[in-house]
């Protein structure tokens, strides 16, 4: 994977064209400019869309210019890397299709420098749980999915619309050392495997390092717009502001 290697993760961009959606976009743009300039590659570690189901056929109007910009970046050169988060685990094709060089469903692993770099999204991960995690099989299952695809896309975005929208208070979404402390709990058993382990989905920022071992952060693009950064062995994360 070419260098630098930039991850996002949480943008949650919305089926609306408000100005704070405009202007989150913009950034996130001017992101893409930048990789496109230094010739890097894109990790998106989830929940990039506050909602996402592939209906054959139709893309939301208010998506296309997201997916105009990605396309752009995917033929200038640059490889773009999704990881399904909960709230777009609903891809079926249409991304590697228009801008992905791969999609996965769970997780994905980078070997770079003898060291194994592994990004997950990583809803679910804590003991409790496990409530969410019969949930996330019950609406990911074929059944859920089948009877999904049946209503129209209008009525099914409506629906996701009450369920899923990042619609808080910024306080909602600010670091708790707690919270770290226990999803730091949670890295220790990846440890064995893996040298880095960058998370998503807690709207958490930075980086922790334990012996030769880091846990990363990956913050969101609702008040944070952090992107991290890895070049040749180094680390460094950026709240993104131009």
């Amino acid at each position: 994977m070419d260098n630098p290697i930039y991850f996002v993760s949480d943008n949650h961009f919305q089926k609306r064209s408000d100005k704070l959606e405009r202007n989150r976009r913009v950034k996130f743009y001017s992101l893409l400019d930048h990789i496109k300039d230094t010739q890097g590659s894109l990790v998106i570690a989830g929940d990039f869309f506050d909602f996402w189901f592939d209906y054959r056929g139709y893309i939301p109007h208010e998506y296309i210019d997201i997916f105009e910009k990605l396309r752009e970046l995917k033929d200038s050169g640059c490889d773009i890397y999704y990881i399904l988060g909960n709230h777009d685990y609903w891809d079926f094709g249409f991304f590697n299709k228009i801008f992905t060089k791969h999609t996965f469903k769970d997780e994905y692993i980078i070997l770079d420098k003898d060291k194994k770099i592994l990004i997950i999204h990583g809803d679910g991960v804590l003991p409790e749980d496990s409530g969410y995690r019969l949930f996330r099989r019950i609406i990911r299952s074929k059944l859920c999915i089948f009877l999904f695809k049946i209503l129209s896309p209008k009525l099914g975005y409506y629906i996701a619309s009450k369920i899923s929208h990042a619609d808080k208070p910024a306080t909602y979404y600010k670091d708790s050392e707690l919270l770290k402390s226990r999803l730091t709990e949670y890295a220790r058993t990846r440890f064995d495997d893996v040298d880095v382990l960058l998370m998503g989905h807690y709207h958490q920022s930075g980086i922790i390092e334990e012996k030769d071992k880091k846990l990363i952060f990956l913050g969101d693009w609702l008040t944070k717009y952090l992107v991290t950064v890895y070049d040749n062995g180094q680390w460094n994360q950026i709240h993104w502001n131009k």
